[in-house]
């Protein structure tokens, strides 16, 4: 509710899950092999990936680096991970487990993910102890592929907010013509639910009130507790929110209407979207000047 606490650019939250699917995927993506990950989830046999890929470093234990001149001794070779068993012990089930989960998440939430490249990583790493690309390059990959998620989620707000913007002024242009909403220079919209002859707060002031934040398709989205007031330093909310309860007398209820400019604007915070139109039904309960916080 209030303008500055708990409240994240929309970008940087973006950016941080992404961020976060492939620190712990790439982290523990040696569960992939080691839990027998079926040919299904890749689309190939493994013995085809090899035959398309080659690493320049030098020659390993098995020599899965090297182009591959045999397809079916390499697949002889990989074969027992796709005898085992099922798993038994924890320490198997877990894995096995574990790596189907993080190949589930990949595929839903990296969806460019190449199987392929992935399940060799992971052979390279875990197994043949090789590497296709180094340390360097592989950082380079990581920072730019976050890059290109961090673009992409941009562009993604950047058409919501415009969307929600959009919906936003259609609905309070035509709310503005309905009979019992008044409108003031900001562009608020309030409709007075309850009138009273009580005493008004000033600028500074604190109040007590019940609430119930909703958006345009009717969700809630925030609300004070049934039965027990919240309290708000009027100094401390968005712009619409204070200008609303300065309009109101102890007593009253009123609605608003608050227009994304007076609201959270074009970055929203980790609940609301970017652009997003509210809609407050607010009681006012009590007036408590600053001496009495």
């Amino acid at each position: 509710m209030e303008n500055e606490a708990g409240k994240f650019k929309a970008g940087w939250v973006c950016m941080h899950r992404h961020t976060s699917y492939i620190a712990v995927g790439f982290a523990l993506s040696l569960f992939l092999i080691l839990s027998g990950c079926s040919a299904e989830k890749t689309g190939q046999k493994v013995s085809e990936v090899s035959t398309e890929m080659e690493s320049p470093l030098p020659q390993t234990k098995t020599e899965a680096s090297q182009p591959a001149g045999d397809a079916s001794s390499y697949e002889e070779e990989l074969s027992y991970f796709y005898g085992l068993a099922k798993p038994q012990t924890l320490d198997e089930r877990f894995s096995y487990a574990y790596g189907y989960m993080l190949m589930e998440s990949a595929s839903k939430d990296l969806p460019s993910i190449d199987a392929n490249y992935f399940l060799r990583g992971i052979y390279d790493r875990g197994i043949d102890e090789s590497q296709m690309l180094s340390a360097e390059e592989r950082n380079t990959a990581f920072y730019e592929f976050q890059t290109k998620l961090v673009n992409e989620a941009s562009e993604q707000l950047k058409e919501l907010a415009a969307k929600n913007l959009a919906e936003a002024e259609d609905f309070l242009r035509v709310n503005g013509e309905k009979e019992g909403v008044s409108t003031t220079e900001s562009g608020l919209q309030y409709m007075v639910v309850n009138p009273s002859e009580g005493p008004s707060p000033q600028s500074g002031d604190s109040v007590k009130v019940n609430y119930t934040l909703t958006f345009l398709d009717g969700r809630e989205g925030d609300s004070s507790v049934p039965g027990i007031p919240s309290t708000f330093g009027l100094d401390n909310l968005i712009p619409g929110f204070s200008e609303g309860l300065l309009l109101m007398s102890e007593g009253s209820s009123y609605r608003f209407f608050v227009h994304p400019s007076l609201g959270y604007g074009e970055a929203g915070n980790s609940r609301i979207e970017p652009n997003t139109l509210l809609i407050f039904d607010v009681e006012l309960v009590e007036i408590l000047s600053s001496s009495e916080e």
